[in-house]
């Protein structure tokens, strides 16, 4: 008797090169049949019409903040995350993360999460370790190699590699760069970044991240390749990654369904010079909370808002869809929600992004096929990052999403960013119902994911 049966559903788990109606039965927490058989369960269900897959992976996600007075999370992009079916992600990105991640990890256990949960170390963090250093400036040989000794204490706690925001703290230099790859490199993990510049400064941008590969032979991700390139230079982006991946430079990139970004509108990417780079003027800029939550700016409230809520996030309308489409039909393409929440305030993509690949790639736009979407949502982005997920093996952990393909969209949007999709009906963390019908049931499965 298994503790679960999934039955008489669509089991696509692209790692396997399977797609096929089968029977799946879990006991302990993984994955201990797959079959035509008849089986049986003390929970079973019927998964008729429904499409069975493992998990969704999210590499590039914004993590919940840990509350030290409650001593626990303030839960809110993890709860979008399990409503779309994400089991697992990554958070610590772009730089920017929990200031003790191996604290975090040790608490997400302790409490139990939504979602399984992997830090990368944040180069910022590392920097505001050792002083109060302008972002616009370099530092010291001492400072960068106490940030290394830093480095090397948290991977070896289980952060999953190194991140950098080099856009929001330009004054980093190659060699601090090298030097902190350096350290990664020991430990064979990743360092992705979101890079230096976007719009018609992305091939440099990329390039300055490929040669920190060449010199220390790791593996980056370039973070969000559609907020980068998306303006006009995608099909340059893609052939010079394409380029130096023949040449056997380990290079991956993600990208999230959206033609909007969001960062807070005190960030570097809105410094002097930005309405030039997009070509915009300020009405393609949307706040999120405030005043004017909800608006599009004008100079004024956006200086206004710059000087007095530089924490606040504030949407791009600036992107095109077009380069959005080239970019997720790429093969070497993941997706990733870059999803970042300020007291439920933000972008969609928070608590849209996977079924929206789903609903608008392969059913509307038909640009990928399921099977190719549920490999880049699934075990493509677990390998890159050394997560052992993402497929529906025997003996595999049973981080399972089961959906409607008929139903599945997302509904969240910019006025409303957390919404839940429609069409997730189950999942599974760790063999045990997370989500039953779009409803959390229970929030405390998840755990951390170590390297």
């Amino acid at each position: 008797m298994f503790d679960y049966a999934l039955l008489n559903g669509y089991v696509v788990d692209p790692k396997n090169k399977i797609a096929s109606k089968l029977n799946i039965g879990i006991k302990d927490g993984k994955i201990a049949a797959l079959t035509i058989d008849e089986i049986e369960g003390e929970n079973s269900i019927d998964c008729s019409d429904l499409t069975i897959s493992p998990g969704f992976v999210d590499i590039h996600m914004h993590e919940d903040s840990y509350d030290e007075k409650k001593k626990d999370f303030s839960f809110d992009i993890a709860d979008c995350m399990l409503k779309m079916g994400v089991t697992s992600a990554v958070g610590g990105n772009c730089g920017s993360g929990p200031k003790h991640p191996e604290k975090y990890l040790n608490e997400a256990d302790r409490l139990g999460y939504p979602i399984n949960i992997g830090l990368l170390s944040a180069h910022g963090n590392l920097r505001s370790d050792f002083g109060n250093f302008d972002k616009y400036k370099g530092v010291g040989k001492d400072v960068i190699y106490k940030m290394s000794e830093r480095l090397e204490f948290e991977l070896e706690s289980g952060t999953l590699g190194l991140s950098f925001g080099i856009r929001y703290i330009p004054g980093v230099s190659s060699d601090e760069m090298a030097a902190l790859s350096q350290t990664v490199k020991k430990y064979d993990r990743i360092v992705a970044a979101h890079i230096r510049d976007d719009a018609d400064k992305v091939a440099p941008s990329i390039m300055e991240l490929i040669n920190i590969a060449k010199d220390t032979g790791i593996k980056v991700q370039v973070s969000h390749i559609g907020s980068m390139a998306a303006y006009g230079q995608m099909e340059q982006a893609l052939q010079i990654i394409d380029y130096h991946s023949g040449t056997g430079i380990d290079t991956g990139i993600d990208c999230y369904p959206y033609n909007a970004f969001c960062t807070s509108i005190g960030s570097t990417t809105f410094d002097d010079g930005f309405l030039e780079r997009y070509g915009i003027d300020y009405s393609a800029l949307e706040i999120t909370q405030g005043e004017y939550k909800g608006q599009r700016l004008n100079e004024a409230s956006f200086k206004k808002e710059r000087e007095n809520h530089p924490d606040y996030l504030t949407v791009a309308h600036v992107m095109r869809d077009s380069e959005v489409d080239k970019a997720l039909s790429h093969p070497k393409t993941v997706v990733a929600s870059d999803g970042i929440l300020n007291n439920g305030n933000g972008h969609p993509r928070a608590a849209g992004t996977f079924p929206r690949f789903i609903r608008e790639y392969v059913i509307n736009k038909k640009l990928v096929s399921l099977n190719e979407a549920i490999a880049k949502m699934t075990y493509i982005p677990a390998e890159r990052f050394g997560i052992d997920k993402g497929t529906l093996s025997i003996g595999a952990d049973a981080d399972i999403t089961v959906f409607d393909i008929e139903k599945i969209r997302d509904t969240a949007t910019f006025e409303n960013p957390t919404l839940p999709p429609d069409g997730i009906d189950y999942v599974l963390i760790g063999g045990r119902m997370a989500l039953a019908q779009g409803k959390i049931i229970n929030r405390r499965l998840g755990c951390a994911i170590r390297a």
